[in-house]
């Protein structure tokens, strides 16, 4: 994968559905997950929770992507959260971009890759998806 990044590009477009699809977690979900705005506590909440798994931020599109096995789009049916997988592409930033504002407002790995091949745990990725939509709904009615 790394020649898909030249000196220039910070992102690449991968197709998703063979080596991992991806999970697209509001930002507003993964805030409400761990009630918090802060993100470097919400990057090492996600970290726990996806047990080292490799997580994507896109601060400009207000979305966390976690990268989860091939084939989990397939049986994915919560709501919260959409699972993106065969005929998607996703843009995936260098591995040394770890932090958010390293020059814009790109797409960064929250919780970086670790070891080739880690994927996020689809229950540790359901678990906050559904918290965070739970929190969120309390939220609301609360507040009406």
């Amino acid at each position: 994968m790394h020649r898909e990044w030249d000196s220039e590009a910070r992102l690449a477009l991968i197709p998703l559905g063979r080596l991992f699809d991806a999970v697209r977690i509001p930002e507003a979900v993964a805030h409400h997950a761990f009630t918090t705005h802060d993100q470097a506590v919400v990057a090492r909440q996600l970290a726990r929770y996806m047990h080292g798994g490799p997580v994507i931020h896109d601060p400009a599109g207000r979305r966390y992507y976690a990268l989860v096995p091939p084939g989990t789009a397939d049986e994915w049916r919560a709501p919260a959260a959409a699972c993106l997988g065969e005929g998607t592409y996703l843009g995936v930033p260098r591995p040394d971009l770890t932090e958010l504002g390293q020059g814009t407002l790109c797409s960064y790995w929250a919780v970086p890759v670790n070891l080739p091949g880690k994927l996020c745990r689809v229950s540790g990725v359901l678990t906050v998806a559904m918290a965070g939509a739970v929190a969120a709904d309390e939220d609301d009615e609360a507040a009406s």
